[in-house]
């Protein structure tokens, strides 16, 4: 899926927290602020482990 200018793949529940993000305007991921290794929580309190490269704009979100 893209979102917010990189390509994000991972976990199904992730990805169904990065799509919720996208529908609500007042809303915004800024991958630029993402090191790999970080974690990436959704809105339930669910962490996924970040595997970003800012060169290519891909980021995996996995689960932790």
């Amino acid at each position: 899926m893209l979102a917010y200018g990189y390509e994000v793949e991972g976990s199904p529940e992730a990805l169904a927290d990065v799509s919720e993000n996208l529908k609500d305007r007042r809303s915004c991921i800024n991958w630029f602020n993402f090191n790999t290794g970080d974690l990436y929580w959704d809105g339930n309190g669910n962490g996924y482990k970040v595997e970003i490269n800012h060169e290519t704009k891909q980021v995996a979100l996995n689960e932790w």
